[in-house]
This record gives C-alpha cells, structure tokens and sequence, in this order.
C-alpha cells in the first residue's frame, strides 16, 4: 500500500522544436547576384561592340582622308569633267584647257601685281605657290632688291587691276607662253597722294605639271617679264 503514497515522477517533456531550426529556402540575395552578373555582362558586351565600332569609324575615316584629290576639268565647250586620281593613273594627263590657262593666267596677276598694303603678305604667298621653286626664289629675291612691299605698306598704297586681253602665244607639251594686256590704277589711303595709272604688258611662261592638290590646273608660272608703256 506504501507504493501507491509515493508520490509519481513524471515523465520529462519533450523538447519543442524551435521555429529557428527549421530549413530555410535559398537565401533571395543569390537571386540579386545573378542579376547583377548578367548585367555586368551585358555592359562589357556592350563596351566591346562600341570599341569596335569606334575603331572601324577611325580606320574608314582614314582611307577616305588618304584618297586622292578630285579635279575638276574644263573643256573647250565648257563642260566640266571629274578626273579622279585613279582615271589619272589608268588614262593620260587632261591637257589644260584654254579657260583653265586665262584663270589661272588672271588669278597669278591678281595675286602678284594687284597688291593692297593690307593684304600684301596674303597675296603673295599665294602668288609664290603658284611658281616654280626656282623662280619663286627670283620673284623674292627681286621684290627684296626693289623695296616694292615696303614701299607699298609705307604710302598704303593699293592698286585696280584690269585686265584687256590674256593671248596664248605658244602652247607645247611642255610649257604656254602666254602675253598679257592691261592696266592698273594705283592710289593711296593717305590724303596727298596723287593717283596714277600704269598700262602693262606682262610676258608669262608657264610649265605644265601633273595635277595635285597644289597644282589643280597643272601649271606653275616658270618665267614672268614685264613691259610698261606707262608709268
């Protein structure tokens, strides 16, 4: 009877589960990564097509700046023909028309003999490049001797060209003789200075050269006299 006043032990409890230990799904910031390295992805496709294109411009760029020069040719019925550089090299060199001789004829005596003490340097460069290296050195050492341009800037002098008459007097394969006929008024900006008026007749030989973007009419100015009947 004794067994039945001891008192009971009763049983230990089971331990419950914890909400902790239970198993979790992939964590969401893998999902975040994969994002970011498809993106990253993305831009270095991005960044390698923009190099290439960028470089393909630069190499295309280049070859149509390395392409030769078009000229333009004149006819004796005035019609204009493109010469390229390639029809240059498969065909033989254009002959300088007549038209192409009185305008390069009249723009070398603009440039050479109409000066302004404003514009004299600009003038004559121009005027130099259409010369032959030898006779460019003739035409500078003479304007030197003369005084010309320094006497020009000093009275600030200016002149008006006209031209009369541009005759070819020998044409050959080699170089025109051409003669030219006019006159130039010559004034001064400065009050006092009285005007006067020179009537020219000027003797131009010009060589013939291939056609470059220096020498777009093929010709360069070889000799160049003058003769004044008035003064």
């Amino acid at each position: 009877m004794l067994k039945f006043l001891l008192p009971r032990k009763n049983s230990a409890p089971e331990p419950e589960a914890k909400k902790d230990d239970a198993p979790m799904a992939a964590p969401a910031y893998y999902e975040v990564w994969g994002g970011l390295e498809s993106a990253n992805r993305a831009l270095w496709v991005g960044l390698w097509i923009s190099c290439t294109f960028s470089l393909l411009s630069l190499l295309l760029l280049r070859a149509v700046l390395r392409r030769p020069p078009v000229v333009l040719s004149i006819g004796a019925d005035g019609q204009v023909r493109i010469v390229s550089g390639a029809a240059q090299a498969s065909s033989a060199e254009p002959q300088p028309s007549r038209a192409e001789i009185e305008n390069f004829v009249s723009l070398f005596e603009r440039f050479f003999t109409e000066l302004n003490c404003y514009t004299v340097n600009a003038d004559l460069k121009q005027a130099f490049s259409m010369m032959t290296p030898e006779f460019r050195q003739q035409a500078r050492d003479g304007l030197n001797k003369s005084g010309k341009v320094e006497r020009l800037k000093t009275q600030k002098l200016h002149a008006n060209l006209v031209i009369t008459e541009i005759t070819i007097k020998d044409d050959t394969a080699q170089a025109i003789d051409c003669e030219v006929q006019g006159y130039r008024d010559i004034a001064s900006y400065l009050p006092g200075v009285a005007a006067r008026e020179e009537i020219f007749q000027d003797d131009i030989v010009l060589e013939k050269v291939p056609r470059s973007d220096k020498a777009p009419y093929g010709l360069l100015v070889e000799d160049y006299a003058a003769t004044f009947f008035k003064k």
